[in-house]
């Protein structure tokens, strides 16, 4: 782990600058779940890959983000595509966990073992992909030295 304290918006920019650059990839978003919805009916470009904050949890030195991850992509009305979409958005879930896992500056690592949940007609018909839970941990300063208050 790295010696910085890391923010949720830091979080989502380090799976953002991997979704920019992965080659299937052409939307990112976050937020909640009704949001998904919106990026989903707004957006043309797909696969998507979509962050849903779960939940936070502060330990002595590490924090974990619990997080949602989503790879959806739009198949075809007769679902002739259905299977290559399934294949296509677990290998990017796949890749995107291996990406955190091999963080270059060991700031993010993915401590559960995500198990990946196929979705079909999700957020709207004809979106087919997975989801998968995962918790994220980074370091934490356990300090006061960063709060920022004044201590005159």
């Amino acid at each position: 782990m790295g010696n910085s304290q890391k923010s949720y918006n830091q979080l989502i920019e380090f799976i953002n600058t991997f979704a920019d650059n992965h080659k299937q990839i052409k939307q990112f978003d976050n937020g909640f779940r009704f949001d998904l919805n919106r990026a989903i009916t707004e957006e043309t470009s797909f696969p998507i890959i979509y962050v849903e904050a779960i939940s936070h949890t502060m330990q002595d030195w590490t924090q974990i983000y619990s997080i949602r991850l989503y790879c959806l992509d739009i198949k075809q009305k007769d679902s002739s595509n259905e299977t290559e979409i399934i294949s296509d958005t677990l290998q990017i879930l796949n890749d995107t966990i291996k990406y955190i896992r091999n963080d270059a500056d060991q700031i993010w690592d993915v401590l559960n073992q995500p198990v990946a949940i196929p979705v079909t007609n999700y957020g709207t018909e004809f979106t087919t992909g997975w989801y998968c839970d995962m918790d994220i941990e980074a370091s934490i300063n356990d300090s006061d030295c960063d709060i920022p208050i004044i201590t005159d």
